[in-house]
């Protein structure tokens, strides 16, 4: 019988599935069969795919591109191929459909942030799903068996958005891309993009779909995981981190977006990270953090002294998984496999201590340790479908088809959950709204009134007023005064729209838009161009270096007092007698990116010179103020203007999307805006850094160049190393730390707002409970309505780890609607267990109590925010925060019927440690949704009984809290079926390789392992190894013709490679290893076991028997 199922009928939700008939039978396949969960589905879909068409699966490419194959379609199994790159921060970058530039451009990531609103966010990131399901149907219309897309795969609902590391370095190359500096903040808008694009689902992997909200609308992919934010090294660097810093600065943000948002997919990075890992306890634990720093890791004896990131058990399995509930797929960035096995600048090096520490690591074994590390995609599919990336790890015994399978699994569990395989009409997205027809819903179009009204409002809130004094903003007179507008031709007169952005329908220069505002058309103004232009009521100014590049200044009169005619034309004549000046000042696209880091925060073409030196001295000359309006990666040095009496007024945005210009020229002058979509709104400032404005950077956090790389020093505190710690968390003003320019969450505003004093909705919590925050807040101008952010910190009790600890957190925001005189109480709840720190001695979180002081107001400055004392006492109970299982397989098969699949459960408390599983306070329930299929035992062991397919739920309970997880078996029977395969169809035997439990007196004389193989063939050949990253908590080792032996009580996995006919097929088994045998012997639980067993005898079980040496 051909491998894979057929399903006639299932019971709904999480019950049992009437058992499945065989794939022969009549009967809907189980993958098409909408009455079971995703991942159920998706399982039997991967084991109908032959072992060559699953290593091409794996692939992860750009769709539209030419330069790297793509995954086959496989068309018996109704299989598109697929591209799974895309990039969308801030709007689709690619794919895009051919010759269309209708596209909806949102302000970058970093002024999204700098919004603190995440319910635009959240629409921000709906509108890209939109945008993306028109290109996706219009390169594979649903319905369409064989389409024929540009590039030759459909172009992907999965993006490798959004690029949430923190910017703890403002000269890093892609600090655009990124949101904040805070982990917090980034956690919030990362969540809510997560959220907005995956279409405010409530879809999870063992979901029946029952309805619309069951589905996924396009796949966000948080990145890059984790500690990647210094270009120069990424590929053969170190990220030298603190266990304390990993915990509480690194991890949070992912865990917010990956975890709690439930992100289908997650990114691993280039970087490799600064720990040791240790295999040997029952999930991958972190042995130590070397204080070795490794800038550079090909100058690194040894190379990198931690791990890959696309390698890292610990942080991939231990942290992701078992401690964040992440239940997605994980792709590597792209090559990063790579990265993973090469030397010199293209790798790390890497000589991994499971090794001993001396050998390098080859790409064979590369490729394998990242597979079993929980990178699922090799995204390029430079490594693992080649000849010698997994095809030769698993004829080497280093992986088996089983290790293929669980990744595939993950992966097209996401594709189940956006719909590809459901009926077209089950589908919300799959209706002609989502076209380039002009049929359907409007709202849901490219660059559609709507996606264009968020992106408009978006840009009104982005932008930060971090001067005004004199009430030089906002302007008057438009249409009646005069207003001049000057700056770099770059900055003023060109659209910059930052790194990874892709087409736009609307892109407006500043001026352009100040044309158009002050009565022209924006037509009239030449984007690019430095000619000035002149009108009624605007002189704009493009000005440009000299051909030496070595100085930039203004036109000035030829004769003094300026001659109003033959001076007319000169920015010195228009400035004396501008109602209004504006100076444009910042970055270009390509003002670092990625690969490239910036050496500088200074302006770049002499932009702060041509302000200091030519434009205000001017303005001083005729008594005028100037609005400095900068648009810049991140924050640019202003030291030399930002003091001058004529500069009244600095505004600092980010990469403003499509309407920067508009926006701009809208907020200047506080206009009242309809947007596109109707609805009304004022253009008042209303945006908040998400950055700390540093003084002076390289004396503050060091020089980019050599020695100090530091831009690639990953300290975060003084206690690490950092000379006056990182951000506004650790930063410390004092001897050659003077304090910031700007604070963190600093933003003006035309309303002159107030802020009252906190109040708690309890003075007095354990860690068990949450406390609500309530902060009374006003505009003191009824006739000038805003928007006001409220901000929240945390301070901790005085005495705890000195200057290990932050100076203070954010722990909660709140964005009111519009505020017009009348005072209003916004609400923020700090959640049970947010008080918290990681004790790097004990491992785990700990909850000081104490009094904790609570602050609230407009920014992070002390002299903007109002005390209230909490008193936290008592201890934060255990609980049940991740259930996580981590099966080793997703098919078991009716020809191999000692062979088993382990759940590997993990329960994880709040204080992020884990359970043992044998604790009396903890139960664990395995229930099997059809035991007619498969059985699950009370430790987590499942048995194949029948070919179906079913779903097995783990429940865990302690303290009153309760938690479950899933995960799919497929039973089969015989091999897969490969009529019309693009692959040869080789491994079509089995290994029967059970799993077993033997005493320890047996194992430490040592235990002879069997397999065999299915069909039968005498003249096959076995060798047996444990590969160098699975768990061995056993102190086990294995002969290659299977004699293991080992020294305590434990687990291990075994492979074993089947060697027939010249193909080599591997399988795996768990060895138990259990106590001496006295008076019965009792085996101690393994992770993912249930309660302890008595065994009624000390013999083995499984095919194992004491080793005899030959004479």
């Amino acid at each position: 019988m051909a491998a894979g199922l057929a399903l006639t009928v299932a019971v709904g939700a999480l019950g049992g599935f009437v058992r499945p008939a065989p794939a022969s039978a009549e009967g809907t396949p189980a993958y098409r069969n909408t009455s079971l969960p995703f991942s159920v589905r998706a399982a039997d879909l991967v084991s109908r795919m032959t072992l060559e068409e699953k290593y091409d699966q794996l692939i992860a490419m750009q769709p539209h591109a030419t330069w790297r194959p793509k995954p086959k379609a496989i068309d018996r199994l109704g299989v598109k191929s697929y591209g799974y790159w895309g990039e969308a921060n801030h709007g689709i970058y690619f794919p895009t459909v051919p010759g269309n530039n209708n596209y909806t451009q949102y302000p970058q990531s970093t002024s999204i942030a700098s919004t603190w609103n995440p319910a635009i966010t959240r629409e921000i990131a709906g509108g890209i799903a939109d945008e993306a399901r028109v290109t996706y149907n219009t390169s594979c219309p649903p319905g369409v068996a064989h389409p024929d897309p540009v590039g030759g795969a459909c172009h992907g609902l999965t993006y490798w958005s959004p690029n949430q590391n923190l910017n703890r370095d403002p000269r890093w190359g892609r600090a655009d891309e990124s949101y904040t500096e805070d982990p917090f903040l980034a956690g919030q808008v990362a969540g809510a993009f997560v959220t907005g694009m995956q279409g405010d689902t409530s879809s999870r992997p063992d979901t029946i779909p029952t309805g619309a909200h069951d589905y996924v609308q396009a796949v966000a992919t948080p990145k890059h995981y984790l500690a990647n934010n210094s270009e120069a090294n990424r590929d053969f660097g170190t990220s030298n981190f603190t266990e304390r810093s990993m915990h509480e600065y690194f991890l949070p943000p992912f865990g917010a977006s990956a975890g709690k948002a439930g992100a289908r997919s997650l990114m691993a990075a280039y970087s490799a990270l600064n720990v040791v890992e240790d295999y040997t306890t029952d999930y991958p634990s972190a042995s130590s953090y070397p204080t070795l720093w490794s800038p550079r890791d090909n100058a690194t004896p040894g190379g990198t002294p931690g791990t890959p990131a696309a390698a890292s058990r610990y942080s991939l399995e231990t942290m992701l998984r078992r401690s964040y509930g992440f239940d997605g797929y994980v792709v590597s960035d792209c090559d990063a496999i790579t990265r993973v096995h090469a030397t010199g600048t293209s790798g790390h090096s890497w000589h991994p201590v499971q090794l001993g520490g001396q050998t390098q690591i080859s790409k064979t074994l590369g490729n394998a340790w990242a597979l079993k590390a929980g990178t699922d995609l090799d995204c390029s599919g430079g490594d693992y479908p080649t000849a010698t990336g997994l095809p030769a790890a698993q004829s080497q015994g280093f992986i088996s088809e089983a290790d293929v399978d669980i990744a595939l699994v993950r992966a097209f569990t996401a594709r189940f959950q956006l719909g590809e395989f459901d009926p077209v009409a089950s589908v919300p997205w799959n209706s002609e709204s989502y076209s380039l027809s002009a049929a359907g819903d409007p709202d849901v179009k490219l660059a559609s009134p709507a996606h264009r009204a968020v992106a408009h409002e978006s840009a009104l809130e982005a932008p930060v007023l971090l001067k005004n004094a004199g009430r030089t903003l906002p302007f008057a007179g438009a249409t009646t005064g005069k207003t001049v507008a000057l700056g770099h031709v770059d900055s003023l007169n060109a659209f910059q729209s930052g790194s990874y952005s892709g087409p736009t329908a609307v892109n407006t220069t500043f001026a352009q838009a100040l044309a158009e505002r002050t009565g022209s058309s924006a037509s009239a103004v030449t984007a690019g161009s430095s000619t000035p232009f002149l009108s009624s009521h605007l002189a704009v100014f493009p000005d440009v270096l000299n051909t030496d590049g070595t100085a930039i200044t203004t036109s000035v009169c030829a004769s003094s007092p300026c001659d109003p005619v033959t001076d007319a034309a000169t920015a010195e004549y228009q400035i004396s007698q501008a109602d209004n000046i504006v100076v444009a000042v910042g970055h270009r696209n390509n003002d670092g990116g990625e690969g490239a880091d910036r050496a500088t925060v200074a302006m770049p073409r002499m932009q702060a010179e041509l302000i200091r030196d030519s434009i205000a001295p001017l303005a001083r000359k005729y008594g005028k103020k100037i609005v400095v309006w900068i648009q810049a990666k991140t924050m640019v040095d202003v030291s030399a203007f930002k003091d001058l009496p004529s500069v009244g007024a600095i505004v600092w945005s980010s990469f403003n999307g499509m309407y920067q210009g508009k926006a701009m020229a809208e907020l200047v002058f506080n206009d009242k805006v309809t947007l596109e979509d109707g609805r009304a709104a004022v253009a008042n400032f209303s945006g908040k850094l998400p950055l700390t404005w540093y003084s002076d950077v390289d004396a503050q956090l060091g020089p980019a160049a050599a020695p100090d790389r530091a831009i690639e020093d990953y300290r975060m505190t003084e206690a690490e190393g950092a000379k006056c710690g990182r951000t506004y968390l650790y930063y410390r003003v004092g001897p050659g730390c003077a304090a910031p320019h700007y604070v963190f969450g600093r933003g003006l505003s035309y309303s002159p707002f107030g802020y009252g004093t906190p109040r708690l909705s309890s003075s007095r919590i354990t860690p068990d409970d949450a406390v609500t925050v309530s902060v009374p807040v006003w505009n003191r101008a009824a006739t000038n309505p805003g928007k006001a952010v409220v901000e929240v910190y945390a301070r901790a009790p005085e005495g705890a780890d000195g200057n290990q600890r932050p100076l203070k957190q954010l722990k909660g925001f709140v964005k009111s609607g519009l505020i017009a005189g009348s005072a209003t109480t916004v609400k923020v709840t700090i959640g049970a267990g947010d008080l918290w720190f990681w004790d790097d001695v004990k491992h785990k979180k700990v909850f000081p109590t104490g009094d904790w002081t609570i602050l609230a107001g407009p920014s992070s400055a002390d002299a903007d925010l109002k005390p209230v004392r909490l008193r936290v006492t008592g201890h934060r109970t255990g609980g049940v925060e991740v259930v996580s299982a981590q099966p080793d397989a997703t098919e078991l098969s009716l020809d191999t019927p000692d062979n088993r699949i382990n759940a590997q459960l993990s329960v994880t408390k709040h204080d992020m440690t884990f359970w043992d599983l044998s604790e009396r306070a903890l139960k664990v329930k395995y229930t099997s949704s059809d035991p007619a299929v498969a059985r699950v035992d009370a430790g987590g062991s499942v048995k194949p009984v029948s070919a179906g397919a079913v779903l097995i739920t783990a429940r865990a309970t302690a303290n009153g809290e309760s938690r479950s997880t899933t995960f799919p078996v497929v039973v089969t029977s015989g091999a897969p079926d490969a009529t019309g395969s693009a692959f040869p169809d080789a491994y079509t035997s089995r290994v029967d390789f059970g799993d077993r439990h033997v005493p320890l007196d047996q194992a430490s004389s040592g235990t002879k392992l069997s397999a065999s193989v299915s069909p039968a063939d005498p003249a096959t050949t076995y060798s047996y190894q444990i590969a160098p990253m699975d768990t061995n908590t056993a102190a086990a080792s294995v002969t290659s013709s299977g004699v293991l032996t080992a020294a305590r009580t434990g687990h291990v996995r075994v492979t074993v490679t089947a060697t027939g006919a010249g193909v080599q097929t591997s399988e795996s088994a768990l060895v138990t290893i259990t106590p001496r045998c006295r008076f019965g012997g009792v085996r101690p639980p393994l992770a993912g076991d249930g309660p302890t067993r008595v065994p009624t005898s000390c013999r083995s079980t499984g095919p194992a028997a004491p080793f005899q040496p030959s004479p």
